[in-house]
């Protein structure tokens, strides 16, 4: 028996029904080139990605640079398909970034692997979270919006989701969480302007207009994690927020509390100026890590 033709069993094919049957199983192996057991490359022009896969954005730059890594290693991982009656084509299982990329790259045909025709819709799903996981692919909102996707599938509860995709009940919880975000605030979290983290501690304000009050003021002024639950703590207690300083700068000040400080005459402005400059950098610095 051919490569092609165990390959074709192998998918739950018969090649041998009757001269009746419609010869579209048969063409969809046309552009393919066997490799050993259930793999080998496909025409990419025979390809088509799954608009219901969960990742919805592609950062170019990073597919540009995937691209040229193909170019020069070819792709080191094939790509999974499934057979879609209704487009005559392969729908992409995942691997929706490498075939993008070997599209810019110039390739005409791509490695792969097959899955059961009879696969159902959750059972897909699935696979594609559980490979986009594995591979920490997702945008926080991507993963929520294919999360909430998965559970009108499957009418899984987070714990049973948990399970599914090896991932903790509390991850599962709050990315779900950020989708009860007002809709500028997602986007503050799409563009990375607000950490998943910050927005979940947002949630805790009930009011809504709040919740973009508090999104607002930590994005402007660039708080950190521990400034920004300041905040909240400030509007949900209706309080005005007054940034505190940190241990570091609360230690600097306690050290310096009672130093005096005498004009050198014999030090040029030039180098206090400088020095002062050094000294802001690295408490700025200190800062920024806090």
């Amino acid at each position: 028996m051919s490569k092609k033709a165990q390959l074709i069993a192998q998918l739950g094919s018969n090649m041998n029904e009757s001269a009746g049957s419609p010869p579209a199983t048969q063409d969809r192996f046309q552009g393919f080139i066997p490799g050993a057991a259930a793999t080998g490359e496909m025409a990419i022009d025979r390809i088509m990605e799954d608009i219901d896969q969960p990742r919805k954005t592609f950062d170019e730059d990073a597919l540009q640079a995937l691209a040229a890594n193909i170019k020069a290693h070819g792709v080191q991982q094939p790509i999974q398909l499934r057979w879609s009656e209704t487009h005559q084509k392969w729908l992409i299982v995942y691997g929706h970034r490498r075939y993008r990329a070997s599209r810019i790259a110039g390739l005409t045909t791509i490695p792969c692997t097959f899955t059961d025709d009879n696969l159902d819709e959750s059972t897909i799903r699935v696979r594609q979270l559980v490979e986009n996981c594995q591979r920490e692919d997702l945008a926080p909102l991507e993963m929520a919006r294919a999360l909430e996707a998965l559970i009108g599938l499957t009418g899984w509860s987070y714990r049973r989701m948990a399970e599914e995709l090896g991932l903790t009940h509390m991850t599962i919880t709050r990315t779900l969480g950020l989708l009860q975000l007002p809709e500028s605030l997602q986007a503050d979290v799409d563009h990375g302007k607000l950490a998943p983290s910050v927005a979940i501690d947002v949630l805790r304000i009930t009011d809504k207009a709040k919740q973009v009050k508090a999104g607002r003021e930590i994005v402007e002024k660039k708080l950190n994690r521990s400034q920004a639950k300041q905040a909240v703590n400030a509007i949900i207690h209706d309080r005005t927020y007054t940034p505190s300083a940190s241990p570091r700068e609360k230690q600097l000040l306690a050290q310096t509390a009672n130093i005096a400080i005498y004009r050198n005459p014999d030090v040029s402005d030039y180098k206090i100026q400088k020095e002062l400059l050094a000294i802001a950098e690295q408490l700025c610095a200190e800062k920024a890590e806090a």
